[in-house]
């Protein structure tokens, strides 16, 4: 007993920390199944038998339904594999199956089903395994498990072509090849080439097998895998060889030869390609080249013990020896080849007489699948039954609660009647108010737009006045001060008059919003070197962060005056040699766009009202430059007409970021 308590203890323990390595039961699940594979590749029948029934005994005793399906499968597993006791197997399926159709563990009844399938496929009982492979695969589409998802696509594209179900077993390898490129796994992606292409050569579609195989080769090149690209050349060889181009098939055999000739463990695929080139010699009738092949071929297929692959070279080589007339050698290898093929017969008779016993003794089994099925049903009809008797519960409840609700409705709409009124009233009031607040923004407007306009015309009207009046006694230095004082009066009222006319487009509704796609840091680097001269006028270093395209959907025109307007206003308040950074970051749902100088500043007083039209605030910038006072009112005015929201973060003396958003 206490032997039992270990080997559970063990086994518990084993089960635990897998557990936790995995991120969830299905990955559990597959490691388990992969390692399942691996052991049973490496050890033999007897070691991976042993106290794996007093292990199932002990999870019996204690109860543990989970252990119980999971050693139940591993018995099954090994008995379908090694031991080829398949009504065991079928025995120990069941119990699983029961096990976790009871649990409702869809994660295990994946792999119970699997195991149904492997047994179903020893006895060659295609259809009958693909049921269970099919319900595996549908369990598996509320799972988001890709390394399964390619086992059952692999398997069923192998079982599908077993049936005759030429369409699904291609659409199986595709599902494969498309994830394969999509997640760019080279290796998949050359294998899912080399299953369809088979399966196209099978079915003579040449062209097509030849498409593939084609596609596999360059991979396979690709990640040096000299084993599958010489079986992949010698594939192609065989093809031209079926086709009749002999010329082709042969610079393939040759390919493959140059690769396996350095290849180690490579015995049947050398011997099989030496055959191949010797039935193409003899396709020839060259038999002494062909008889060549054939001596380096026999060895070989000696070595690797692989009777079909030395039933063909016997027969190959009698035939070699007939053309060449050494009509005794031929009949001694003849008679080699028909041994060999008694021999074989007599084994695929006997293998086939097992067959049909297990098969048999499967089948009286089957009932017990079948009433399972029948319990599963059932239980799903009692299932569906309780689900719409909850439903009609629902329903009605509904239906009391609607009537309620009208009942209430009643009496409510009297009192909202009464209050309807008094809130036509109160709106009424809210429009009157809002007009009166247009017309006093309208006129402090107005107010701005002549005090700014009043002064650049000021100083054009006294530049006019000195140049016309005291030409003669200017100097030149005095009358290009002149001419320059003259350009900054007259750039700064183009820039008001441009944004006025803007601003009053805006209001009138003459620009149409309309969204268009665009690279937000084109455009900063289009303002950037728009606005250049100005700043290296001030020796303004102007740097924009971002490098890679950032794609943004908003009304391209307003946008880029937004951020001309900024950086215009960054250049006019940084001091000589100063520093601009512009920057798109991006957040959960907008971009927002940031540009940052490090001059003047501002007071929060004065932050926190040059957005508003109401406030008259308009400063000179650090070379005497002068603003309109209209510039960030109509910033703001274009943010909000994209969606977008805008605002300034400043400290006097150290400089100020101005940031507006754009929503994705």
């Amino acid at each position: 007993m206490l032997k039992k308590a270990k080997h559970l203890f063990l086994y518990l323990l084993f089960i635990s920390i897998n557990l936790q390595a995995q991120s969830s039961a299905i990955s559990s699940e597959w490691e388990w199944f992969k390692a399942l594979k691996d052991t049973l590749s490496a050890r033999n029948a007897e070691e991976l038998l042993e106290n794996k029934q007093e292990v199932l005994q002990s999870a019996i005793d204690i109860e543990r339904s989970d252990i119980v399906s999971k050693i139940s499968k591993e018995l099954a597993f090994i008995h379908i594999n090694k031991t080829n006791d398949l009504e065991k197997a079928m025995s120990l399926l069941i119990k699983a199956l029961e096990i976790d159709e009871k649990a409702e563990n869809n994660t295990a009844l994946i792999f119970t089903y699997i195991g149904f399938y492997q047994l179903f496929e020893k006895i060659e009982d295609y259809y009958y395994g693909k049921e269970f492979l099919e319900k595996a695969s549908n369990l598996l589409r509320n799972y988001d498990f890709p390394p399964l998802r390619i086992y059952l696509n692999k398997e069923l594209g192998y079982t599908y072509w077993m049936t005759g179900e030429l369409g699904k077993s291609i659409e199986q390898h595709q599902n494969i090849l498309t994830y394969a490129k999509a997640e760019r796994i080279p290796k998949l992606e050359a294998e899912a080439h080399t299953d369809l292409a088979s399966i196209y050569a099978n079915e003579n579609e040449f062209d097509k097998a030849l498409s593939h195989y084609q596609n596999a080769l360059k991979t396979y090149r690709r990640i040096k895998s000299p084993l599958p690209e010489a079986e992949c050349l010698t594939a192609i060889a065989d093809i031209y060889l079926l086709q009749n181009n002999s010329e082709r098939a042969y610079e393939n055999y040759l390919a493959a030869l140059n690769i396996l000739r350095d290849v180690s463990d490579a015995e049947i695929q050398l011997a099989k390609l030496y055959n191949s080139v010797a039935q193409y010699y003899l396709k020839k009738n060259n038999a002494e080249r062909a008889l060549a092949n054939l001596r380096l071929a026999n060895p070989l297929a000696q070595k690797s013990q692989n009777q079909e692959l030395i039933q063909n070279t016997y027969g190959l080589l009698s035939k070699a020896y007939k053309e060449l007339g050494d009509y005794k050698k031929a009949l001694e290898y003849s008679e080699l080849f028909k041994a060999l093929e008694d021999f074989l017969q007599k084994e695929k008779n006997d293998r086939n007489i097992l067959k049909m016993q297990s098969r048999h003794t499967i089948n009286q089994k089957q009932s017990l699948i079948d009433q399972l099925e029948l319990n599963r049903i059932q239980k799903d009809f009692e299932l569906e039954k309780e689900k719409r008797f909850k439903e009609f519960l629902i329903i009605m409840v509904a239906l009391i609660a609607i009537i309620l609700i009208l009942i209430l409705t009643l009496f409510i709409l009297q009192k909202r009647n009464n209050k309807k009124l008094k809130e036509a009233n109160l709106k009424v009031k809210a429009q009157n108010d809002e007009l009166e607040d247009l017309n006093a923004t309208k006129d402090k407007f107005f107010s701005i737009i002549s005090h700014d306009l009043k002064g650049p015309l000021n100083s054009l009207t006294s530049f006019s006045g000195l140049l016309m009046n005291h030409t003669s006694s200017l100097s030149t230095e005095e009358i290009q001060m002149l001419a320059k004082d003259l350009d900054k009066s007259l750039k700064n009222l183009f820039a008001l008059l441009e944004n006025l006319l803007q601003w009053s487009r805006s209001q009138t509704g003459n620009i149409e919003f309309t969204a268009e796609e665009f690279d937000l840091t084109e455009m900063l680097n289009e303002n950037k070197k728009l606005l250049d001269k100005q700043a290296e006028n001030k020796k303004i270093d102007i740097e924009v962060k971002n490098t890679k395209p950032i794609k943004v959907k908003a009304h391209r025109n307003s946008i880029t005056t937004v951020i001309r307007n900024l950086l215009s206003n960054a250049i006019k308040f940084t001091d000589e040699a100063g520093q601009i950074k512009m920057g798109v970051v991006e957040e959960s749902n907008q971009y927002v766009v940031k540009i940052a100088d490090n001059g003047v500043g501002m007071p929060k007083d004065v932050a926190s009202k040059i957005f508003r039209i109401d406030t008259k605030h308009s400063t000179q910038g650090t070379a005497k430059e002068k603003g309109t006072g209209l510039g960030l009112i109509l910033c703001k005015e274009f943010v909000e007409k994209n969606g977008g929201k805008i605002w300034v973060k400043s400290e006097e003396g150290k400089g100020t970021i101005f940031s507006f958003s754009i929503p994705k």
